[in-house]
């Protein structure tokens, strides 16, 4: 007898299986975190003396709505010599490369108009990115989480179609969510810091089990799959030899530019490694605008981040774009002659 399972029910049960003792009752946070730690989709826990009580950190201003970083004059020492790969080196970019490519469901980069029907439009998405922005900030969450989170959200929504009521609150919910469970892989002080009561409580949800079930269901649509490397993972993997004033700022720049990235709705058309490797580009031009110096630096940048600047040009004005900062003028030029930009 054929048996006919509606879509979430399939794809649940096509996932590892939920142990019996969670079945039946009403699941616990700590429930489902042993749960992804038995099938590694989290990390191990560490030493229960590893952490202190971490207290909660005063808010900081958005980077994405904030200007760039204010450069200071220092001209410290600059250490973006060429810098040949080592082996083991190599070794780390060829996995980051292998495991950006295994994603199971990657992003699709028209969801909003063929999963979604454009009922969701690219400025609520990129409203609701700035709002986990916030999120990520009000509890102090740890680096990398936002790129993370924004990810689960968009494979979640690349897949399942919000109900037609209440979309903006299961759209809400579905984000805070995928924040927690982010934080939770990058950092596993989270659970010091923020649980399923609080992030209910704050949100304005009805219980933390909204909470808890929306994990379910956003883990199902995921494949459990939490792990793989973000625009943030890469940009500290190009920037690893950061050691000067200058190369610090660069690095810390490339970060910003890549968190803005994930406001913009057309860069899902980009892998993550190309967004960052962009925004490292675009961070070094801002801050060594002399042609001699790109051009000598763009030798390195090739073998660093495996990309041509001129691979990069529409991720790279897309960020140009998105920025108002006046040190982007330069780019101008850069764009109009491509030239400049070829090794």
């Amino acid at each position: 007898m054929d048996i006919h399972l509606d879509p979430f029910t399939a794809e649940l049960l096509s996932g590892p299986p939920i142990p019996v003792a969670l079945l039946g009752r009403d699941a616990e946070t700590a429930d489902i975190d042993d749960y992804l730690r038995a099938i590694n989709a989290l990390p191990p826990l560490r030493p229960a003396d590893h952490y202190s009580e971490a207290a909660l950190e005063e808010p900081v201003p958005s980077l994405l709505q904030d200007s760039a970083v204010p450069v200071s004059g220092s001209t410290g020492s600059n250490n973006s010599a060429t810098r040949p790969l080592s082996d083991y080196d190599a070794d780390i970019d060829i996995n980051l490369r292998k495991l950006e490519n295994n994603v199971e469901e990657p992003p699709l980069p028209h969801y909003l108009k063929t999963v979604q029907g454009d009922r969701v439009s690219p400025s609520m998405r990129a409203n609701l990115v700035i709002w986990m922005d916030g999120f990520t900030r009000y509890y102090g969450l740890a680096p990398g989480t936002l790129h993370r989170a924004v990810s689960y959200v968009d494979r979640v929504l690349s897949e399942r179609t919000l109900p037609p009521t209440h979309m903006q609150y299961e759209l809400h919910l579905l984000a805070a969510t995928a924040v927690f469970t982010a934080a939770k892989y990058e950092e596993q002080a989270t659970i010091y810091k923020v649980n399923a009561a609080k992030i209910a409580r704050d949100c304005g949800f009805s219980s933390s089990k909204e909470v808890i079930d929306m994990e379910y269901k956003m883990l199902a649509a995921l494949r459990y799959e939490l792990s793989g490397p973000t625009a943030y993972t890469f940009v500290d993997h190009f920037t690893r030899y950061s050691k000067g004033d200058r190369d610090l700022e660069v690095q810390t720049l490339a970060h910003q530019l890549a968190e803005q990235s994930l406001v913009e709705y057309r860069c899902l058309q980009f892998m993550p490694s190309a967004v960052a490797a962009s925004a490292v580009f675009l961070a070094r031009l801002i801050l060594g605008p002399m042609a001699s110096q790109v051009r000598k630096w763009n030798r390195e940048f090739t073998e660093l981040t495996g990309y041509k600047p001129t691979d990069l040009i529409l991720c790279i004005e897309y960020l140009y774009i998105m920025n108002p900062d006046p040190r982007f003028a330069i780019l101008s030029a850069f764009l109009q002659d491509k030239q400049e930009l070829e090794i």
